[in-house]
């Protein structure tokens, strides 16, 4: 029988709860402002910051994220009502509404942003970027292999 410590499933899974104590510990900024903000909220303000100089729509996010129609939307809805995003009128074409982070919200990423970098670089401590670099390639392979 195999022994389930020396499993993938499981050492991700430890990892997962690992880091994200160690966030909610080291890192409080990723959890003050407007109440709790989930990781998924998160990661959409991340994608939505990079993408602040172009149009993007609930489809982009969707993409980007790996998300289904109704998550994404769900997910936006939520981030809309808590004022962290809005809806606007495309630039091109006013049937489709455009997803932007909201003043507050940007007058915030500069200090999320430097955060994630130091955790991030915290998280990289002492490991090469050979190490990385393999490190990568193989959780590609495992997400490859679990589609």
């Amino acid at each position: 029988m195999i022994d389930p410590r020396e499993t993938i499933i499981f050492q991700v899974r430890n990892l997962h709860l690992k880091l994200d104590r160690y966030v909610k510990s080291e890192y409080p900024i990723f959890h003050e402002g407007k109440g709790p903000m989930s990781k998924t909220q998160s990661m959409a303000i991340g994608f939505f910051y990079r993408n602040k100089n172009k149009e993007v729509f609930q489809k982009d996010l969707e993409e980007a994220m790996s998300i289904s129609k109704s998550t994404a939307s769900g997910l936006v809805s939520r981030m809309v009502k808590n004022g962290m995003v809005e809806r606007t009128p495309s630039e091109h074409d006013a049937r489709y509404k455009r997803i932007r982070l909201t003043k507050e919200t940007m007058s915030e990423m500069n200090k999320i942003d430097t955060a994630a970098d130091h955790l991030e670089n915290s998280l990289k401590r002492d490991i090469s970027a050979e190490d990385l670099k393999v490190f990568f390639k193989v959780l590609r392979k495992i997400h490859d292999n679990a589609e």
